[in-house]
């Protein structure tokens, strides 16, 4: 079991105490996971073909409890070891398996009659019937139904023989998806159901910045006149906003992974496009790296992965980027994959990645001890990781609070989304947490369509772990009501702009309704762009400071001055923010701030929807190792 002594522990069941070793023992990473989610609220179909094949993936544990140490060690400012990274190399002679250990399990799979794909330092991959699988991890296996799709599933607890209990860290592959899910039944989308209002609609002024530019052929909202929402943003206005212009920080001599899996083949050209469009530098000869593997077929469209590189170039335009295609041909785990070959390789020195890999409690990826493993030996390494905390607010399975995972690890800078308003000359105006509600104009242009402040919309992610306890980085900084008793990992971290309503613009190569491709310019948004662009930002702390490694520590060691105060909104009010947007040819009327209606709590210095806030000048001068001018 992966324990982490940043986190004191795990809520998992202890590892029992025998008088007598017993002959196997459970490999307990996959309490709450997915597989236990698909067994327990599955619908059994029943008994998995014997004859079926199976993939197993049996990453390896290592020397976990030594690797916990010598990351915090290494992440703490305070402790006299701060700082004192590893290369890859060192950091598998120190804490991976023996390969006596790695020929152990090896042995044992190949005993129960499974074949070995491959073996490394963190894995061993067998292959064999579902009948061999079943001997070898003690479970039968039985096909099931989760949310209409099928499942062939390791049915009860996975086991391993005692002599080789302590070298699996966890096994994945046992239960995994067998077919597409059944069409959903549905009315339409809101998009669709809008199609008949009718009347002239009002067209945006697109106003360069936020403030000045009311929207007085519009109703009243809240009493006055909403403001009309700039139509995005350039990088040179982000970076004056949160201080960085000025700093003679552009990330220069760094690199910024970005986790990716798809092989978006324009990703490079739709960004030295957008940036020569609007005066900012294209990546030179060797700024920009693709990692691809083999079976990664290549994707014109641009998406998700090439927002991450122009949001991080658009924060530290000298950086270099490593785009990193992870494959399941490993590991079985495209994300993973992806961050193992950039710590494995040591590619990078700070990460983004704005892919979740699923949720806690109970959507846990199976993988997760391995993720656990990844994320420490970054740590040791000196490579900074972020992750987007989500877009879906508190977000809820079955009436339950979840929060995502990776960035609900403890290991990892979980980045949430503000709404951010940049006035005349670049100012930065104010800040509030992005947890939007929006209403349309109605269709004969003289009201809104419903009651303000309207229908919820998307949010930053956020909110407090049931599986991870609170880090000690956290302690007397994130509010006991927030992290509950016993204190548990809230989140998010930190944050930056989000909103896609009032966000960075982008170009990308998109499809057209007719299946044909086109370069367009918009905004990009969500916490997919919160967290690069934080990335970005601390691109441009390594390249004062040198490696930072895992982040955390660092920063809630800063005074709360070090970071924007997000604001407040409460609607119905005099004082109440809101603007206007025109979205598919549609005008909506945007309240930021309404953190009840995603599950989100508020309260001044540290909140769910943003964490400590945003980046300011202040935070990126405290990083320097002299201050400019002594």
């Amino acid at each position: 079991m992966l324990v982490s002594v940043l986190v004191a522990t795990v809520v998992m069941p202890a590892a029992p105490a025998f008088a007598n070793p017993p002959e196997r023992v459970p490999v307990r990473w996959l309490e709450g996971t997915r597989s236990t989610h698909v067994v327990h609220d599955g619908t059994d179909t029943g008994p998995a073909d014997p004859a079926a094949q199976v993939t197993a993936q049996v990453f390896l544990a290592g020397d976990t409890w030594r690797l916990a140490d010598y990351a915090r060690a290494v992440s703490d400012p305070r402790d006299p070891r701060y700082g004192h990274y590893l290369t890859p190399e060192q950091t598998r002679t120190r804490f991976g398996p023996a390969q006596h250990r790695i020929d152990a399990v090896s042995e044992w799979l190949r005993g129960t009659g499974l074949s070995i794909v491959s073996t490394d330092s963190r894995a061993v991959v067998a292959r064999g019937t579902v009948a061999q699988a079943a001997e070898a991890f003690g479970t039968r296996f039985r096909n099931y139904t989760l949310y209409g799709i099928p499942f062939r599933a390791a049915a009860d607890p996975v086991t391993v023989p005692a002599a080789v209990g302590q070298d699996v860290l966890t096994v994945t592959g046992l239960t995994v998806a067998t077919g597409p899910p059944r069409p959903a039944l549905g009315t339409g989308s809101r998009k669709a159901s809008r199609a008949a209002v009718g009347g002239a609609v009002p067209t945006s002024p697109c106003p360069d910045h936020y403030g000045d530019t009311p929207a007085t052929d519009l109703p009243l909202a809240y009493g006055h006149p909403a403001q009309w929402a700039p139509c995005g943003y350039t990088p040179r206005q982000v970076r004056d906003a949160y201080g960085i212009t000025g700093t003679g920080l552009t990330g220069k001599g760094v690199t910024i992974g970005i986790i990716s899996i798809g092989n978006e083949i324009n990703a490079l050209p739709d960004a030295n496009r957008f940036a020569t469009e609007h005066g900012e530098p294209p990546f030179a000869p060797g700024q920009f790296t693709a990692y691809v593997p083999a079976d990664a077929p290549p994707e014109e469209g641009s998406g998700e992965f090439a927002m991450d590189v122009q949001a991080a170039h658009a924060i530290a335009p000298e950086a270099n980027v490593a785009f990193v295609v992870g494959s399941r041909a490993r590991y079985g785990d495209d994300v993973l994959d992806s961050i193992v070959q950039i710590v494995d390789r040591r590619l990078a020195d700070v990460v983004s990645g704005s892919v979740g890999v699923g949720a806690t409690p109970g959507e846990a990826p199976d993988a997760i001890g391995a993720y656990e493993r990844a994320f420490q030996e970054a740590a040791v390494e000196g490579i900074t990781v972020t992750f987007a905390s989500g877009d879906s607010g508190g977000g809820g399975i079955d009436g339950g609070r979840v929060v995502d995972y990776p960035p609900s690890s403890p290991w990892v800078t979980a980045v949430g989304g503000t709404t951010l308003a940049i006035g005349p000359g670049n100012s930065y105006r104010w800040e509030i947490g992005w947890a939007t509600d929006e209403v349309p104009l109605s269709g004969d242009g003289t009201s809104w369509e419903a009651a303000l402040p309207g229908y919820q919309g998307k949010a930053s992610g956020g909110g407090t772990s049931t599986v991870f306890r609170q880090p000690f980085y956290q302690r007397g900084v994130v509010p006991a009501s927030f992290a509950g008793s016993p204190a548990m990992r809230t989140l998010p971290d930190v944050a930056a702009l989000a909103d896609p309503d009032l966000c960075l613009l982008v170009g990308e190569t998109e499809y057209n309704v007719d299946d044909s491709l086109s370069y367009q310019v918009s905004n990009g948004g969500g916490t997919s762009l919160s967290s690069p662009a934080f990335a970005g930002v601390e691109a441009l702390l390594v390249q004062e400071h040198g490696p930072i490694g895992f982040a955390n520590p660092a920063l809630y060691a800063r005074p709360r001055s070090a970071y924007h105060a997000i604001g407040d909104n409460p609607a119905g009010t005099p004082d109440t923010v809101a603007f206007a947007v025109v979205k598919y040819g549609y005008v909506d009327l945007i309240t930021p701030g309404q953190y009840a209606d995603s599950n989100l709590v508020y309260a001044p210095g540290y909140n769910t929807a943003t964490g400590l806030g945003s980046p300011t000048r202040q935070l990126i001068e405290s990083f320097r190792r002299h201050p400019r001018g002594s």
